[in-house]
């Protein structure tokens, strides 16, 4: 399995000018960002990885920030200021570096998180993709990947997102169904970043 290179950043945002060493070119357009949205299980991250590894072979700048793997206690309310803070202050520095493009596999399911969304990276063009699964291969997948008591939780959780946000939260569709790198090229040219 290859591994998409890390790379850390060498600065803090306000520590110094953000722009030095940036690629001014990209700075100047307006960022995009592709929400990857779907139920516990349906591959959201695995997807994210995949398109980030299809946008590097073809040279295309963007950043990839998972907040379905972003946990901290304890939070206070359900943690969306938080979020909305951490998200922007990682952005800062992905913009500062010269990226326009950002993937941002995570639930959408209330207006708040799309909300959320637009004001930690403000200005972008944001598109939602909705990873469609059927119930049994989305409880397939979460049976592979759970263990314990959050099993349980994970396919009540899914069932929950689904009726939640599956027709309300999306732009298009993705059947992800399908092996990574198809669904992955499937949802970067239906978002028109190849």
């Amino acid at each position: 399995m290859r591994r998409l290179r890390r790379i850390w950043p060498a600065r803090i945002p306000g520590t110094e000018d953000m722009s030095s060493g940036a690629d001014t070119a990209s700075v100047g357009r307006v960022p995009e960002v592709l929400i990857i949205n779907g139920p516990c299980g349906a591959g959201k991250s695995s997807v994210g990885f995949e398109c980030m590894e299809v946008l590097e072979e073809r040279g295309i700048p963007a950043a990839m920030v998972d907040a379905e793997l972003a946990y901290f206690h304890p939070q206070r309310g359900q943690g969306e200021d938080v979020a909305e803070r951490a998200l922007a202050a990682v952005w800062a520095v992905y913009r500062g570096e010269g990226i326009d493009r950002l993937l941002l596999p995570r639930v959408i399911e209330k207006p708040l998180h799309l909300d959320l969304v637009r004001r930690a990276v403000p200005d972008a063009r944001i598109q939602i993709a909705w990873l469609d699964v059927t119930p049994e291969l989305n409880a397939e997948r979460l049976r592979a990947r759970e263990q314990g008591t959050g099993l349980e939780w994970h396919l009540n959780r899914a069932e929950e997102i689904r009726r939640n946000a599956g027709n309300d939260f999306a732009d298009f569709r993705v059947d992800g169904s399908r092996d990574l790198r198809t669904i992955a090229l499937d949802l970067l040219a239906r978002a028109g970043w190849v």
